[in-house]
């Protein structure tokens, strides 16, 4: 098709310059008849980029050329029709798309790079309380919550952020795609953490009410067991007064979890010295096992936080540590890093497998029951520390070996150390 097209465009100028040239012959000018044929046939070609120019800018019909312009325009029309029809498909995709994020009962919006609102569904312009033209807007600027502010600073998007607004309870994610873009995920759990209150109301309730009756238990226990009684009921009632101090040990754990799920996120808390707390906890373990505690601490720094709260991170994870450590020493070591205070308890005991450590967390998770029964413990310490490393904004980092020992870590952020 294209070597045709020349080929008519010079058929056409060599038509035109050789009746001009044998026009000019027969008069006796030649020369005047070649120029007059190439101007006619310059006048032509002229004419049709005149046509060619007008239809570009849709000021007429597409010129009716059979040379070398009627090639362009057919090859410009075919191109423009299958443009046409590409982007006609590209716009049904994006409706199906658009139509698809407004069909979802959690908020969706798109972010760009820096923050700002590309897109913004239904379901989160009434989760958030924005307008559909809100779309443009930098998501900080819409959404003020400091818990949300600072989530979106720390640019740590692997755990959903929960927070409350002025209707709702939301949960929020924030997930990096595409080309430099993030969509942000808004979830509706008001119901979900209403029964959630319910169920920890009732834990908290059930505890306190078993407290008392245990306490009363207890103490006829050990009066009971200072008496001279056959030796068959020495037995019978040690092994009551083992099981009666568990319970009491799981029902105390049982409250403090409650404790530690129902506080507020927005309290204050206080400086104090992390190393004074940490003797403080060593000097209260030092006889509670074969095994010693090195305390290794680099920093001597000041925390803000939760004194009692971090008292109870740090005597869970060192007493499993001197637990689970074979009579070895275990050491708490202690320094800073460019995220904050790291804090380490190593112990070199048998190492926990891998399979378990995902799990190790949630309540009443035991790695070999038989062990435990032996051992004892209520199941819930390291739920306690997930729970109270959520306030100081740290999470529970969990490394095993298995038959060379665990390092349980946590890093107090920058802002809460000085």
């Amino acid at each position: 098709m294209h070597q045709s097209a020349w080929q008519k465009e010079l058929f056409r100028v060599g038509a035109l310059v050789s009746t001009g040239l044998a026009a000019g012959w027969s008069v006796g000018y030649p020369t005047v008849g070649l120029l007059t044929g190439l101007t006619v046939s310059q006048l032509v070609s002229l004419h049709a980029a005149q046509a060619l120019y007008r239809w570009s800018y849709r000021l007429g019909p597409p010129p009716q050329d059979s040379g070398y312009v009627g090639y362009s325009v057919d090859k410009l029309l075919r191109r423009e029709k299958q443009l046409r029809a590409r982007l006609a498909k590209q716009a049904m995709e994006l409706q199906r798309y658009n139509q698809g994020i407004e069909s979802l009962q959690d908020g969706v919006l798109i972010l760009d790079q820096e923050g700002f609102i590309t897109t913004i569904n239904g379901a989160a312009i009434r989760l958030l309380s924005l307008r559909k033209d809100d779309a443009g807007q930098h998501v900080k600027n819409l959404i003020r919550h400091p818990l949300f502010v600072r989530y979106f600073d720390q640019g740590d998007f692997r755990e959903a952020l929960q927070f409350d607004m002025r209707k709702f309870s939301l949960q929020l994610q924030i997930t990096e795609f595409g080309y430099e873009q993030k969509v942000m995920l808004v979830r509706d759990v008001t119901e979900r953490k209403r029964v959630e209150s319910m169920r920890q109301n009732f834990i908290a309730d059930v505890s306190h009410e078993l407290r008392t009756p245990l306490t009363v238990l207890n103490g006829y226990l050990e009066m009971m067991s200072d008496m001279e009684l056959p030796s068959s009921m020495n037995k019978a009632i040690y092994q009551m007064d083992s099981q009666s101090k568990r319970m009491t040990m799981l029902v105390n754990d049982l409250i403090e979890l409650s404790k530690l799920e129902s506080v507020s996120s927005e309290r204050k808390g206080e400086w104090f010295s992390f190393t004074q707390l940490c003797h403080e906890v060593i000097d209260q373990l030092r006889d509670f096992a074969e095994g010693h505690i090195i305390m290794d601490d680099r920093a001597k720094a000041e925390v803000e936080g939760f004194p009692d709260e971090i008292r109870s991170i740090l005597t869970n994870l060192l007493t499993n540590a001197l637990k689970y450590g074979g009579g070895k020493d275990v050491t708490l070591k202690i320094h800073t890093s460019m995220k904050g205070l790291k804090v380490s308890v190593i112990d070199q005991g048998d190492g926990i497998p891998a399979e378990h450590i995902n799990r190790i967390t949630e309540r009443f998770y035991r790695v070999d029951e038989s062990r435990e029964s032996e051992i004892g413990g209520s199941g819930l310490g390291l739920a306690i520390v997930k729970h109270a490393l959520e306030h100081h904004d740290a999470t529970l980092q969990i490394d095993s070996i298995v038959g060379e020992g665990s390092t349980f870590s946590f890093v107090i952020p920058t802002y809460r150390v000085r």
